[in-house]
Order: C-alpha cells, then structure tokens, then sequence
C-alpha cells in the first residue's frame, strides 16, 4: 500500500530496499537498519516532546488568561498537539512496518556474526 501522505520518496526507497537480493547485504546494511530503527524511535519521542510542549502551552493559555482570543489560541494548541501525535505515531508504525518486513523476509541471510550468541558461564 502506497501512502498518500508526506515523505512518498521515503516509501519508494523502502520499497527498493526490499527487492535487494538479501544474499548481497553486508555488515554495513545491517548495522545501518539497526541505525534506522533507532532513529525512528528518537524521532517518535521527539515528536511527543513536541506534542506534549504544545498541549501544555495550550492547557496554560486556556487556564491562566481570560482573553478571548488567547483561548481560542490555546485550543489550536491543543488541536495541534493531537495532530502532531497522530501523525508522528503514524510515521512511526510506517517506518517500523518496513523493519518488520525486511527482517521477516532476510531469515536466512541474517550474517552469522550479528547472531545472539548466548555464553553460559
């Protein structure tokens, strides 16, 4: 599914990414979608940073100032805020979809020296 949103040329190059013949990934590829997951999560707290900093702006407009118009701003902070939230929790199940699938599909091409090995003592 195609999305209809933002960021389509990101989609298009995650889409590239999984016809790459797995065989071919080196340890590079893989510790570079390591990095790309952890991206996603930082950028999915930042934008609840976001999120939360407008909300609480918007709570603190609407509670401490009787002006009309400085409510009404304080609901679009609000609105937003959910907005933000929606649609950064959106990207991120996007992104994290991808990972999901690259993974599922790589089983066997999973390079051996990336494998959990567990020591017992």
């Amino acid at each position: 599914m195609k999305s209809r949103f933002l960021f389509n040329h990101l989609d298009a190059h995650r889409d590239y990414f999984h016809t790459y013949p797995k065989s071919k990934l080196v340890l590079r590829d893989w510790l570079a979608l390591d990095r790309t997951a952890a991206a996603n999560r930082r950028t999915l707290y930042s934008f609840l940073r976001t999120m939360l900093d407008l909300a609480i702006a918007g709570l603190v407009l609407i509670h401490f100032f009787n002006y009309h118009s400085v409510i009404i701003l304080g609901v679009l902070f609000i609105l937003l805020s959910m907005v933000i939230g929606g649609f950064s929790y959106f990207r991120f199940l996007r992104v994290q979809s991808h990972y999901h699938k690259f993974l599922r599909e790589s089983g066997a091409h999973f390079p051996p020296m990336l494998a959990r090995k567990d020591h017992h003592s």
